[in-house]
């Protein structure tokens, strides 16, 4: 699953810090997959769906295999059905539904290896989680009628009868009646589609075994568009009136195919690949061979300027390997599946748009995950102490998974990564997997025992933290690098062991040294033809690391004009900023100017924008013409840091119109910043213009908030409720957070918030209940802490354990 932003399976918001949050969230009994009294064969779902009532009426038939004999007993898990009859190969039994589980006592027992066919004819009311209605109303008058599945991790129990863990892999079918004009849309090949007298019924088989939470169902007045890759099937839906938009947004679909196919050697594995957009859904889920996307995925040609979700679409068709043909055996190996998709994704980048775009993807990747290990908690990356499942679907499982293979794929080289990758997924192919499989798996095509690198990597904490100093002797023209691991050293996190490349560039040389970091302090001496130009530890960006490089200021001057990298000029941005002068000044301008690529403009005009003074913000505003949206966009940004007389009307112009939403948004954004209530009738005007994901709007929310006038705490309260969209609610609940100082009710407020029907709206919420840190909260946390759904009691739990240590911390200090 994804959700940055919404669109990359990452939290909504920043979380809390300090190790009550590991306490609360990881500091806990092992987790294990449960047993299993049968093997799950196949999975046959009859639904009639009542959008009216908000119910589905279901019939279960599964076929099981006992794995051992003399079973008297089959237990399902089953949570919040009405439970009307059961039986076991046509015969009535007796069962009992209690405490998530539902029993079933056996005509006769069953022998080893015996199958047997169990029914069960039940109703699900407005499922509590797993399945979800969307409908038009007070909360979001604009909404299509859809419904929706979504049961990663262990939530499929609230819809239909299972053994919900991911090693459970079966056959399925789902046959759902919907009223006439609705499409369903499940897994495998549509068998069947029928009309009855107002009503449709659709048929869809999955004849390859998959994990039960992948099974899926996604309902609504869905066009179709459909296309081809090779003999498969490749088809769209979206609401009607939306096929442009889903056209750009799945535009890079077969290519994704064509790419991940190639280079894998596995072909696309399954008969047919699908799409379909719905709303309210918090990012996308690769469900085999119909992945559900978020109806951000929908965008339109205005928004196509400077947005693209292909990231999103290759994360979710990688899973089709990797999560899908491939399933990690338990959550605590989660990142089999996650660490895959989100590598996969930066391999398509650079394969798609080139090595920088690839590079600044991996850059943004390391970020969010220090982000996390700094400000939430450090774990391995296997690990099974989670109170919930999705406790480890965060940037650990995904970021730092991504970097893990591309360190391994560094490692073994280009050839024996893609032979590795060929043979894992061929092994292992429709069957489950801990981390121990992919290691045996590189041993058995390559010889080479890795298990060192995962030790390190996979099962200990933490990441390498580099001070490097550097210095010329210029009678024995060596150049002399001192290294030092500055992380903290424990028995989960020691000194790393790791190759590195040093790279010294002189006139008309290259050099490059490969040496090995094993010790918690090393001295390098390099003989070198002259004193060089620049040097670059790591040059290529391949370890995950945090780095601190003395050097002298010409060589960060040299690196920021001709780095061979996108990365290695921006990274050389800061510290040339950090001289502040006219002449760095000039060089950090010049380099925006010449820059190629956006991302590396983009960073130079961040370290540009951290000088505060008169030269810098002339500088910044000629930038202001630059055509690329994205680097103008964070042009905008730094001017609006600067409390300058000239800000407001050179900024005005982009927020009343721009060709990029982005743009117009941050100027909408700077101007509130500027906090000069001239701008306030532009803003406020701002507010009802629709466009790509409310935007334009939320920029103007934005502004408003910056001002920090008071009249604008009124129009913040409206704009956070119903039935303004969700992009719009959370701009205006951030907003009035900001407001707590002068607005103590915005705590009850957002606590009213909690129990919102859509679900992004209440975690937001609840996070920034817990960024507040008043007890005011705790009532409707500790609420939340109930909820059958594992993710808003995964952020309630993190959000009181916040509160909590705080009031603790105060309670110390006043003894």
């Amino acid at each position: 699953m994804i959700g940055r932003e919404f669109l990359r399976c990452a939290r909504y918001a920043g979380a809390a810090t300090g190790p009550n949050i590991k306490r609360a969230l990881l500091g806990k009994p092992p987790q294990y997959s449960p047993d299993r009294d049968f093997d799950t064969l196949h999975i046959a779902l009859d639904l009639a769906i009542d959008f009216k009532n908000l119910a589905i009426a279901a019939t279960c038939r599964t076929t099981i295999r006992a794995f051992r004999g003399d079973l008297r007993q089959l237990q399902f898990d089953a949570v919040g059905f009405t439970v009307f009859a059961a039986s076991v190969d046509g015969r009535r039994v007796a069962y009992v539904l209690k405490g998530g589980k539902l029993r079933l006592r056996l005509p006769r027992p069953l022998a080893e290896s015996q199958e047997a066919s169990v029914v069960v004819r039940y109703r699900v009311v407005k499922p509590q989680t797993g399945m979800h209605f969307v409908y038009p109303g007070k909360h979001n008058p604009r909404n299509p009628v859809q419904l929706w599945s979504q049961s990663q991790p262990e939530d499929a129990r609230y819809w239909f009868p299972c053994h919900d863990a991911p090693h459970e892999k079966a056959t399925s079918e789902l046959r759902a009646k919907v009223p006439a004009g609705f499409r369903v849309v499940s897994n495998g090949i549509l068998v069947e589609a029928s009309n009855g007298r107002g009503s449709s019924t659709f048929h869809w088989r999955m004849e390859q075994p998959h994990s039960i939470y992948l099974i899926s169902l996604a309902a609504g007045k869905f066009s179709e568009i459909t296309e081809q890759w090779e003999n498969i099937p490749v088809t769209y839906y979206c609401e009607k009136g939306r096929e442009d938009d889903a056209r750009r947004g799945f535009a890079k679909t077969t290519k994704v195919l064509e790419f991940f196919s190639s280079q894998t050697g596995v072909r696309y594995p399954y008969g047919k690949y699908a799409q379909v957009a719905v709303a309210e859904y918090p990012g996308g889920m690769e469900h085999t061979t119909c992945t559900t996307q978020t109806d951000a995925i929908l965008i339109d040609k205005r928004a196509a300027l400077d947005n693209d979700l292909d990231l999103l679409v290759a994360h979710e068709l990688a899973h089709q390997w990797f999560g899908d043909l491939v399933t990690c055996r338990d959550w605590s190996h989660a990142w089999l599946n996650e660490g895959f998709a989100t590598y996969f994704e930066v391999l398509f980048q650079k394969h798609d748009k080139g090595g920088d775009e690839a590079d600044y993807e991996l850059y943004h990747n390391a970020k969010v995950y220090f982000d996390e290990e700094s400000r939430r908690y450090r774990r391995p990356i296997v690990c099974n102490t989670f109170k919930y499942p999705w406790t480890v679907f965060d940037r650990h499982t995904y970021e730092k998974g991504c970097w893990v293979l591309r360190m391994l794929h560094n490692e073994l080289g280009e050839d024996l990564w893609w032979k590795v990758i060929n043979h894992y997924l061929r092994k292992f192919r429709d069957q489950s997997v801990e981390t121990a499989d992919l290691i045996e798996t590189i041993e058995e095509v390559s010889g080479r025992n890795l298990k060192p690198f995962f030790d390190q990597w996979i099962f200990k904490n933490g990441h390498p933290s580099f001070r490097l100093h550097y210095g010329w002797d210029a009678k024995t023209k060596k150049g002399n690098l001192w290294v030092l691991q500055t992380q903290d050293i424990s028995q989960d996190c020691p000194l790393f062991k790791t190759s590195v490349e040093v790279r010294f560039t002189g006139p008309g040389w290259t050099k490059n040294f490969k040496e090995k970091i094993s010790e918690k302090e090393h001295r390098f001496s390099f003989r070198l033809p002259s004193e060089p130009f620049n040097v670059e530890f790591d040059p290529d960006h391949l370890i995950l690391k945090k780095m601190t490089l003395r050097k002298p200021q010409k060589m960060w001057a040299f690196q920021l004009i001709k780095g061979r990298s996108a990365w290695s000029r921006f990274a050389a941005a800061a510290p040339v900023a950090q001289w502040g002068d006219a002449a760095s000044l000039e060089m950090l301008e010049r380099a925006i100017r010449r820059e190629p690529f956006w991302g590396a403009a983009c960073e130079m005009v961040r370290a540009l924008g951290s000088v505060k003074t008169e030269s810098a913000f002339q500088r910044l505003k000629g930038l202001l013409k630059i055509k690329n949206p994205k680097v103008r966009r964070v042009v905008i940004e730094a001017l609006s840091q600067f409390s300058h007389p000239a800000a407001g009307p050179l900024l005005a112009p982009f927020a009343r119109r721009d060709p990029s939403l982005h743009v117009q948004a941050e100027a909408c954004r700077a101007l509130g910043a500027l906090r000069d209530p001239k701008w306030l009738p532009l803003l406020r005007s701002k507010l009802k213009e629709r466009s790509y994901r409310d935007v334009v709007s939320s920029g103007a929310l934005s502004g408003l908030a910056s001002s920090r006038d008071v009249s604008a705490l009124e129009i913040l309260r409206r704009n956070s409720l119903p039935p303004h969209s969700a992009y719009h609610r959370l701009t205006a609940i951030r907003a009035l957070s900001d407001y707590y100082k002068i607005w103590p009710d915005a705590v009850p407020w957002i606590c009213n918030l909690i129990t919102d029907p859509d679900e992004r709206v209440n975690l937001y919420a609840i996070t920034l209940l817990g960024q507040l840190e008043d007890e005011r909260a705790l009532g409707a946390l500790q609420t939340a802490q109930k909820d059958p759904n594992s993710r808003v009691r995964a952020y309630a739990d993190e959000a009181v354990e916040k509160i909590s240590a705080g009031i603790e911390a105060k309670n110390n200090k006043k003894k």
